[in-house]
């Protein structure tokens, strides 16, 4: 009975972490960052200062965040509770069958992840919930610094953007004069980059501009 409680326990834990990551997700963050904050925020351990001022600057981020560190925090406590609790019960030795279940269930979690399927289950989750929204125009990753009217933010351009296989030149970011200070595309910088450069999918873009004319091309929230 006890193990079976804990796989019922697991298989929670496990879908609120991937609910929460596809809903970071859909705020333009990347799926193995999204999947990493989801399971940083419910176990409470893995975040770096950059990391976590991608979230805390980030309103919708912010707001999934705080509601997976609650559910994180308060599942800790019921399994504590739970453990303590057999523990003055008598914890039983599993039968057979129970031992072969959970192995059953935990080969079937590895091969989902091994095979794909948990990412087409993503893709599909997304589709029927409209897509990535925010990836059809640049995201506002981190505000970097701000000061009066002017900032200087870090805009991430996804797959889906329409400013994907376009120059500067001809984009929104050149219209509202906003400077593009550098490109990190990859393990690659891309500094001062001219207005003939042609942006990527997954391109990280240094920019300074007005708040309102970042705000006006970039989700923010």
């Amino acid at each position: 009975m006890q193990i079976l409680v804990a796989l019922i326990f697991l298989a929670v834990w496990l879908l609120i972490l991937w609910m929460g990551s596809i809903a970071l997700e859909t705020t333009g963050l990347e799926r193995s960052k999204s999947r990493f904050q989801a399971l940083s925020a419910l176990t409470g351990t893995g975040f770096t200062t950059t990391q976590a001022e991608a979230i805390v600057e980030h309103p919708k981020r912010r707001r999934i965040v705080t509601y997976l560190i609650f559910l994180g925090n308060t599942g800790i406590v019921a399994f504590i509770i739970l453990v303590v609790l057999y523990a003055r019960s008598g914890i039983a030795a599993p039968s057979i069958f129970l031992i072969v279940i959970t192995v059953v269930v935990l080969l079937i979690i590895a091969l989902s992840f091994w095979l794909g399927l948990i990412d087409k289950l993503t893709n599909a989750f997304l589709k029927i919930g409209g897509g990535n929204r925010e990836l059809s125009r640049p995201v506002i990753g981190r505000v970097i610094h701000q000061t009066g009217d002017y900032s200087l933010v870090q805009i991430k351009i996804g797959g889906k953007a329409d400013i994907v296989g376009s120059n500067l030149k001809d984009t929104d970011l050149k219209r509202y004069d906003i400077a593009v200070l550098a490109i990190e595309r990859g393990e690659k910088t891309l500094a001062q980059p001219g207005l003939e450069e042609q942006l990527q999918a997954g391109d990280c873009l240094l920019c300074y501009g007005k708040s309102v004319d970042i705000n006006e091309i970039a989700g923010s929230a």
